[in-house]
């Protein structure tokens, strides 16, 4: 366990707070973040900003950042390892004490120097190129992870996949053939001089193969590929990243593509997994990933499991308003074949009120649902009328077996009373 002159030879004195040494909070910071995005980029915040309510009193903010994506990607970045605990993010936190003495920082939260296990070296790509980061660097012996040709810029590999990747768009099964050979001509080349498959050029290449072998029906090729695609995505930027969320998303399309409905469902949860892990749950991808389950579900006949994923992707959030016609409309269909018409008839009204709004009553959409729409509430007045006609019915018989319970009880009643005075005489008698 460290003791505080360990902490403090540790520590950097005098720096981040100012000559006064002072030490800024978490409002300026934000700011300071706000305003320099704002600057370089021209972009306002959106889901790491912070919404300004003013009131009569005092400004109130309430912060929308996702710490825990965030601070996972600046130790991914960095080389920080920290314990995995629970961390308290998002409320009062303590830095440490200013003034060069370093007070305080044995008071450090949520996250305190102890917290930190270790600090990794970091190294740039072999062969990178705009967007690549920095890798682990290797000391094992091992020269897999990194290269000692770290400016070689295998222009040759990339008009090759390039080549492929342009010729995948037409759609030909000969240009199909031509993007297969490129791009494991482009994989080969990067191999030969990097001596490793873990590269992002080499995992761009494995999804081209992949795409590639699914478009010339080649199944358990296309499979095979997108697997290796996905274990040198985690390999070189770890489970929780987009690429491996694309990764997923490319096995789950192949394999779903290819039959294997159970496989493509669990890669399919893995990237709904991943979205809400990394982005939270207002991410607009979320809603369709729920979606596409729950039509799979749908397809496979299990009824209540896709009304439960419809009815999430229902409640989340999606930029596209059409695509909620498309939930209430599935949602519908799969309550129609429940049996439920009334609540069928409640969404598909909803689906309806929403292809009017932004397609017209002219539309064919519309129109088709304007038919399924009076179709399901006549069945949802026949079921009423039959519902009435059974609650009825099972009255009159709830009455009847009432009478018959009661008829009984007497009768059982007048059948203990003749017992009752055989057994009086009979003391009567022995009295005598």
């Amino acid at each position: 366990v460290l003791d505080q002159d360990d902490m403090n030879a540790l520590t950097l004195f005098g720096v981040g707070g100012g000559e006064d040494g002072v030490i800024r909070g978490r409002d300026e910071i934000w700011l300071d973040i706000e305003r320099e995005i704002g600057r370089r980029y021209r972009y306002t915040l959106s889901l790491y900003n912070r919404n300004s309510a003013t009131s009569s009193k005092k400004d109130v903010r309430d912060s929308q950042a996702m710490y825990t994506p965030l601070l996972r990607r600046i130790c991914q970045r960095s080389g920080i390892r920290i314990v995995a605990k629970h961390y308290k993010m998002g409320k009062k936190c303590v830095c440490g004490g200013g003034g060069g003495t370093g007070g305080g920082l044995a008071a450090c939260h949520p996250i305190a120097p102890t917290d930190i296990l270790d600090i990794l070296p970091l190294v740039k790509h072999a062969a990178s190129v705009s967007g690549e980061s920095f890798v682990p660097c290797s000391f094992d012996g091992n020269t897999a992870g990194s290269s000692t040709s770290l400016h070689v810029l295998l222009s040759d590999a990339k008009t090759v996949y390039e080549f492929g990747h342009a010729n995948l768009s037409n759609g030909n099964a000969g240009n199909v053939a031509v993007t297969l050979d490129c791009a494991q001509e482009a994989a080969a080349m990067y191999q030969r001089v990097l001596d490793s498959p873990i590269h992002p050029q080499i995992s761009k290449c494995l999804k081209l193969t992949a795409v590639a072998h699914y478009h010339k029906e080649e199944p358990e090729l296309a499979v095979a590929a997108a697997a290796k695609y996905l274990a040198v995505s985690i390999s070189l930027h770890g489970f929780d990243s987009a690429e491996v969320l694309n990764a997923h998303l490319t096995m789950a399309d192949i394999l779903l593509g290819s039959g294997k409905i159970p496989e493509g469902v669990k890669h399919l949860r893995a990237a709904q997994f991943l979205m809400e892990f990394m982005a939270g749950k207002n991410y607009s991808g979320i809603s369709s990933t729920y979606y596409r389950m729950g039509s799979h579900y749908y397809d496979a006949g299990k009824l209540e499991d896709a009304l439960q994923f419809y009815k999430v992707a229902a409640a989340r959030r999606s930029e596209d308003r059409m695509f909620d016609c498309l939930i209430a409309r599935n949602s519908a269909g799969v309550l129609a074949r429940l049996g439920q018409f009334k609540a069928a008839f409640d969404h598909e009204k909803k689906a309806y009120q929403l292809y009017v709004t932004f397609l017209g009553d002219e539309h064919n959409a519309t129109k088709a649902c304007s038919n399924t729409l009076i179709q399901l509430m006549k069945l949802a007045v026949e079921q009423e009328k039959k519902s009435k006609i059974q609650e009825k019915e099972r009255v009159k018989e709830n009455a009847a077996d009432a009478v018959a319970d009661q008829i009984r009880a007497d009768e059982e009643a007048e059948e203990a009373q003749p017992t009752k005075r055989k057994k009086k005489q009979s003391k009567k008698k022995n009295k005598k």
